[in-house]
């Protein structure tokens, strides 16, 4: 199961980091679970804010693109120097089919710019992040320039002071990687989007070490 995967991960991360970068990555995990991001967030029978954003070849993708289809699976992430991000990644590239299935598309968003791999190993990132970086997969990547589409949805949190000097210690260039210095993240929020642009079910976990199973994300689709 993929927060199980995140839980390993956090706890490798706990055993093999030097203690000072530990204490500065708890330090800010708590104060980001601290934020209200779950009250202000987007629920279900809202309506999804409409967009225009590019995916991860240069096109142009509206909301209503994705509407006329079927349902929308609409997930976001920070970007590939997150182990968690990645994980995320792989396992709903896995999934990938058992979600069409249930006459869904999926797309993912993020603040990152559209070769972010390759960015982010020019920018000197350690082989221990660039190794572990998403390059490609089968569906939508979306660059939400600025957190526009995030921050409509009350999705965007600023990134602690100890969480970006975590980064800086990994040589991770958030700057180069989204072409923003504001440091602004989205939650790790995934919604389902109703073809008439209503927000059937909305996962929010205000805590960005853990995500929605495609278990969680099959069954809602089924329900609606």
């Amino acid at each position: 199961m993929l927060n199980q995967k995140i839980r390993e991960t956090i706890q490798h991360l706990r055993e093999t980091l030097p203690a000072e970068l530990t204490l500065l990555l708890e330090q800010g995990a708590g104060e980001i679970s601290a934020l209200d991001i779950i009250e202000r967030a987007k629920k279900p029978d809202d309506q999804m804010p409409s967009f225009a954003l590019k995916n991860q070849h240069g096109e142009t993708r509206l909301l209503e693109d994705y509407l006329v289809k079927g349902s929308l699976i609409l997930t976001f992430y920070r970007g590939v120097w997150c182990p968690y991000c990645n994980l995320q990644l792989k396992a709903y590239s896995e999934r990938l089919t058992d979600m069409q299935k249930e006459g869904a598309t999926l797309v993912a968003i993020t603040p990152e710019k559209s070769g972010a791999v390759d960015i982010l190993k020019k920018s000197g990132a350690p082989a221990e992040v660039t190794d572990m970086a998403v390059g490609q997969v089968t569906f939508d990547v979306l660059h939400d320039e600025g957190n526009g589409v995030a921050e409509a949805l009350g999705l965007v949190f600023e990134l602690p002071e100890s969480h970006r000097q975590l980064l800086d210690s990994f040589g991770i260039d958030i700057q180069a990687l989204t072409g923003d210095s504001s440091f602004t993240f989205p939650d790790p929020a995934t919604y389902i989007i109703k073809p008439s642009g209503e927000i059937a079910w909305a996962f929010v976990p205000n805590n960005y070490r853990k995500r929605a199973e495609v278990d969680q994300i099959i069954e809602a689709l089924r329900a609606i």
